[in-house]
């Protein structure tokens, strides 16, 4: 059995990781593929990962998207017409359109029909679909896979690196920076170059970092950027405030959350991940609901708040800290007892096409 992984993001190389492990475990032979970027780079090396790294991030242009995935293509059509592997597994546009291309059984794994463009070029090329079981099937039939063709896990994607992964890095600086302070709000800056998402601006919670870090005067404000420029630009505006640390290194997410005292993101998958850690934690996602941050904040495990509202709403929920975070990780513990392990899900798909070949 020969099994081909494309990963173009870290939340991806996370959550295929365990199967590739277990695919290998069970002898399988595998090829991964990934492209050049920043926090990609970062944790295939903190995680021993070999893979051939084949084109880059295409940016926030759409031309330098299409450029980038078209040469992209290109140089992944040789690679993988050579390994030729039984199933091709992603959310990969370039990988789905190779696979099809070469007559290769695409599996497609997403939780973000919301991103209506990756949907488009991958889900009609795909031969099965897996999805948390929260997002309806029909989120997904209507860009062109049959409804018995969308498989459902009964769990949010973050379990799947949370069970199989130890992450616990964390630079030392900004360990110690935490361990000096009375709390920790970490504060995830949102995505900018996707193509749901696109924006000229650094960020929306420019403002509301500052504000916080002039309210919370006991507390640590760490702010994760996504882009090496993001990085640069939040550096300079908050040059001088003491207590406001731009994180300059990927981490591990893992790590820094469970020093945190509250989290708030504006993308999805580190609030889901902050959520299931027990962290109290807040969206400013700007766009319409997701359907798994719809389901947690159902839950009561994510409160949902426009950036203007942030600054408030952390100052409150501080203020009872301490009920708040009995509160989350009571429901934290009572979601992981219906949630299953998605990788036996992920593991009895892939194995049906092993007995075909």
């Amino acid at each position: 059995m020969k099994l081909w992984i494309d990963f173009l993001t870290p939340k991806q190389l996370l959550f295929f990781k365990p199967v590739w492990d277990e695919a290998e475990r069970r002898g399988w032979r595998v090829l991964l593929t990934t492209r050049r970027y920043r926090e990609i780079d970062y944790l295939t090396e903190r995680l021993g990962v070999k893979a051939y790294v084949v084109g880059r991030h295409g940016g926030g242009d759409l031309y330098s998207k299409l450029k980038c995935g078209v040469n992209r293509m290109r140089r992944l059509l040789e690679l993988v017409n050579s390994f030729k592997p039984d199933v091709a597994l992603s959310t990969s546009p370039e990988a789905a359109r190779v696979a099809f291309g070469l007559g290769v059984p695409h599996v497609a794994a997403n939780d973000s029909p919301h991103s209506r463009a990756v949907a488009k070029l991958v889900v009609p090329l795909s031969v099965k679909l897996l999805t948390p079981w929260v997002i309806p099937k029909e989120s997904w039939t209507h860009y062109g896979i049959g409804r018995d063709d969308v498989v459902w896990y009964k769990a949010i994607d973050p379990v799947m690196w949370l069970k199989h992964l130890n992450l616990n890095y964390i630079d030392e600086k900004l360990r110690n920076e935490i361990s000096e302070r009375k709390h920790t709000v970490t504060i995830r800056v949102e995505e900018v170059q996707a193509s749901y998402m696109m924006s000229d601006k650094p960020t929306v919670l420019e403002e509301a970092i500052a504000k916080l870090s002039q309210r919370l005067k006991d507390s640590l404000i760490v702010v994760l950027p996504r882009y090496g420029w993001q990085m640069r630009y939040l550096k300079r505006r908050f040059k001088g405030l003491r207590n406001v640390y731009v994180v300059a290194k990927p981490i591990d997410g893992p790590a820094l959350m469970k020093l945190s005292t509250i989290f708030v993101g504006s993308g999805g998958t580190m609030t889901w991940e902050a959520a299931l850690l027990g962290v109290p934690s807040i969206s400013c996602y700007p766009k319409e609901l997701m359907d798994v941050e719809r389901f947690l904040i159902d839950f009561g495990l994510v409160v949902r708040a426009r950036s203007e509202e942030l600054v408030d709403l952390v100052e409150s929920l501080m203020s009872r800290i301490d009920e708040v975070k009995a509160r989350q990780v009571e429901l934290s513990a009572k979601l992981w007892g219906v949630m299953e392990d998605p990788l036996e899900v992920f593991m009895s798909v892939l194995e049906g096409f092993h007995s075909k070949t």
